[in-house]
This record gives structure tokens, sequence and C-alpha cells, in this order.
């Protein structure tokens, strides 16, 4: 019960996926999992998510981690479940979702509805202009579909409403019953989780999803059955970009935190991250785009998050286990988050 937890835990707010190669896990890798170097090789990644990994399971558990051979599979099964958990319960809502969006209802009757292929209204919330191919920088995840502003990549009104918060991320936390406004009842997964704040993982996993939610492909898996899109790497792309030290980065955790949580954070002065650059002889719009995002946090832009370290992950489980991971003196996001997992 206690790996199954775990497992749940890490799909939510770490990965929605377990990348192969991560239970390789003797001796515990010594790098900040938070470093942007961890995208630089494929080998980088799977250390930096080693490491996330031994963050988010309690420190009674890492000799387990180590030696049974059974808590590999263990773990993946809780996420796979957790993970068709949560897409089987955002389905189930998608025409409320997007109501404010002005789409036919009616597309959202069934996942699969195969006039979602030609609909005119949903290829423009997932291609620029409606058309050529599916891209990592759909205009549904911006503020304006119409013109995909780099400060507004991941503040659509879907994700983030300024009335209720984000829709997605309170169905995931609270269930189906916040659309309707109730907060008591049977416990969804955020509240037996006692969230409190918002994590990139989580965000990432929002991005995807409302992507998956406009598509016609029948189950959420890594590549779409019928669209082909690689949504894990999509997942990845939105991850590197909020792990990184810019100001975007940071204004979409604290927009976030404020509409989820209403958390309010003092001003923290970023640090440069100089760590990547898209050659200039090769830009397009979405270059161009990408550019803005990775653009170094200025020292003096007054920006808000979370005070303290990079991230803070404090842990109450139903055995006491706590842990407490400080690293760095500065990232993309602070998470606080006291959970309490069965």
């Amino acid at each position: 019960m206690k790996i199954t937890g775990k497992g749940k835990k890490y799909t939510l707010f770490y990965h929605f996926w377990v990348i192969p190669g991560i239970f390789l896990t003797t001796p515990q890798p010594e790098i900040d999992s938070r470093s942007p170097t961890r995208w630089a090789s494929p080998e980088a990644k799977v250390n930096g998510a080693m490491a996330e990994l031994y963050q988010c399971v309690s420190k009674d558990l890492h000799a387990s981690m180590e030696k049974y051979t059974a808590f590999d599979s263990l773990f993946r099964a809780a996420v796979s479940a957790e993970q068709s958990n949560i897409m089987h319960t955002i389905k189930s809502c998608a025409g409320i979702i997007f109501s404010s969006l002005k789409l036919d209802a009616t597309l959202f009757s069934s996942q699969t509805d195969a006039r979602k292929q030609d609909n005119h209204d949903l290829l423009c919330l997932l291609k620029k202009n409606g058309e050529g191919e599916y891209i990592w920088l759909a205009p549904i995840l911006f503020t304006r579909p119409d013109t995909m502003v780099a400060d507004e990549f991941l503040k659509n009104p879907v994700l983030v409403q300024i009335s209720t918060g984000s829709i997605i991320i309170r169905v995931e936390m609270y269930g189906k019953k916040i659309l309707s406004g109730k907060t008591k009842g049977q416990k969804a997964r955020g509240q037996h989780c006692n969230a409190q704040c918002v994590t990139e993982g989580l965000i990432a996993g929002t991005a995807i999803t409302a992507h998956f939610l406009l598509m016609h492909d029948p189950e959420f898996t890594a590549t779409g059955a019928e669209t082909k899109i690689n949504y894990q790497a999509d997942y990845d792309f939105y991850l590197e970009r909020l792990f990184k030290r810019t100001a975007w980065a940071c204004s979409v955790i604290d927009y976030f935190n404020k509409e989820v949580f209403d958390f309010t954070s003092s001003s923290l002065d970023p640090t440069p991250d100089n760590s990547s650059s898209i050659a200039s002889w090769t830009q397009t719009w979405e270059d161009d785009l990408l550019d803005e995002l990775d653009a170094p946090a200025q020292v003096t832009a007054a920006l808000t998050s979370l005070p303290a370290t990079s991230a803070v992950v404090n842990v109450i489980s139903n055995y006491h286990a706590s842990i407490s991971v400080n690293q760095g003196q500065f990232a993309s996001a602070t998470a606080q988050l006291q959970l309490g997992v069965n």
C-alpha cells in the first residue's frame, strides 16, 4: 500500500510516466534534479528523474526501492492506474471544461468523435491558424489562442480560470463535484493529499490533458493511437520549460498558485539562466516564441514566487514518514505539499 501511494503521488505531482532506467537506484544520485543540465542528454534526463524519485519516495522506502525487485513493477502499476483514473475523471466532464470557448458541446460526448478531425474550431486550438502539423505550442495553451503571446503561454482560461481557479487541476484535485461548487462528500485525490500548491509536473499534466481532450485518440497513451502525437514528448517539453529559471516560468507557477490556492507570495529576484539558446539561422515563429519563453529573467524584475528554496516537499504519510527536500537558491517554482497518501 505504501508503494502504491507513492506511485499515485508521483503521477499527479512529479511525472505522468516512469521513464526507462529510473529504477537503477544504487547508489542514490547526488545531483540537482531541477538543474537545467538535467535536459542536456538522455543520461542526464534519467539521472534527474532518478533523483526526483528519491524525493518522492519516503526515506523509509529507499532500501526497498533499491533491493526489492518487485518495487519497480508495483510502482509502475500504480502510476499507470492513477493516470487512467485521472483521465477517466477529466474526460467525463470535457464539455464543461471547454464551455467557455463556445465549442459544440456534442463533440465531447465521445472521446473518439470523428468530427474532431475536421472541426475548424478545434483545429484552430491545436494548430496555428488551424493549419499544418500539431504543435507543442498549441493555441489552446495561450490566454488568447488567436494571438499566442509568449508571456501568456500555459495561461489559457481553460487551464486557469480567474474566478474559479484551474478547471482541469481542480477536477484532478477535488473531483467532478467542484464543477457544481461542492467541496464536501467523498474525498478526491487532491483532498487526500492535502495539496497546498502546484508543481511543474501538475501543470505539465494539465497542458497535455487539455490537448488530448481536443483530439480523437481513444485512450491516453504515450503516443496517440490515431493522431500519433507523442504526448510524453509534449509533457517533457512543457516540464523542461517550467523548470528553467525564467520570468515566464516563475509567472506561470505563481499564476496557478494564486488562482487555484489563492496563494500570495513575496517577490524574489531570479537568477539568470543562460544555459540554453536556439540557433538564429533556423528561426521560425516557434523559435521566436521559444526565445521569449527562455529569455533569462532580469535581476530587477519583480516576480512573485514561493519563498525560500527551489523545491520544498513536505510529506506526512499515514506512516508518519517525512521528507524535506531543499535544493538550490532559486528555480522556476517552489512546491510545498503536505500529503497523506494511502
